[in-house]
């Protein structure tokens, strides 16, 4: 296949990395990583398919139209001719593009989970990794469309709490809530089912509310943080605990 061809030195010339990422905050025997499945690809591609025969039948139409409807197929039809030929060329270059886009976003993608966060990779011209710790994991949801249902997909979106007061006309300040999606896997029941064994021992470790403590944390998957402080707060001080231990060691 071109692509498979051209992969190693496209992914040179982009400086995309071709590994997956290092994992995120956890211990080294609780890692798992994983991908979308072959079928979100398929599903990707469907799309841009769709998307690319419909703009050629598009152009096609229209230079029709314009040649044998307006002009009544009379006229010099040349310049109308390399404006079409233009316009398919510009059509065909642009698919092409996003094809190897998105065959690079699929090669890219990666989902890594430990037992105290989540860290997702995805993108292709631009790449970013999103990183949740599970103190501040508050719902997780699993959502599935009809050609996802069709190919057996589905996907896990993580909410957690944001940091800030919402920008976008909160009255009440609440805190801004970020979403970390695991798109295209076939296993996301198991895997949200994994993450809320995971966030239940990861309460029961003492950062829960204490009258929480050995109750289960609701099927539907709401998970919520102490009464006294927010997740976010006691992650932070587990870290200034950490970094005071290392200066008095040090110091030592």
């Amino acid at each position: 296949m071109i692509y498979e061809a051209v992969k190693d030195r496209l992914f040179s010339l982009i400086k995309a990395p071709t590994h997956p990422p290092d994992p995120p905050a956890g211990s080294q025997g609780s890692i798992q990583t994983f991908r979308a499945a072959p079928n979100f690809l398929k599903i990707q591609l469907l799309v841009w398919g769709g998307g690319f025969a419909g703009a050629i039948v598009g152009e096609l139409i229209f230079l029709g139209v314009e040649l044998f409807v307006t002009r009544g197929g009379d006229g010099d039809r040349m310049g109308e001719l390399s404006l079409a030929a233009l316009l398919l060329l510009i059509t065909v270059i642009g698919a092409i593009i996003k094809f190897f886009l998105i065959r690079i976003d699929y090669d890219m993608r990666y989902y890594v989970v430990t037992d105290r966060s989540l860290r997702i990779r995805e993108g292709a011209i631009l790449i970013t990794e999103s990183t949740y710790t599970f103190a501040n994991i508050q719902n997780l949801k699993v959502t599935q469309g009809p050609l996802e249902r069709l190919l057996g997909l589905s996907n896990l979106i993580v909410e957690t709490a944001g940091g800030a007061s919402s920008s976008s006309g909160d009255k009440h300040g609440k805190s801004a809530s970020h979403e970390g999606n695991l798109r295209g896997i076939t296993n996301a029941r198991e895997v949200r089912d994994q993450m809320l064994v995971l966030l239940r021992k990861y309460r029961d470790a003492g950062l829960g509310d204490p009258e929480d403590r050995g109750k289960s944390v609701p099927h539907g998957a709401s998970i919520g943080g102490p009464a006294g402080f927010s997740p976010a707060a006691i992650e932070r001080l587990g870290e200034v605990l950490d970094e005071v231990r290392h200066l008095g060691r040090a110091l030592g």
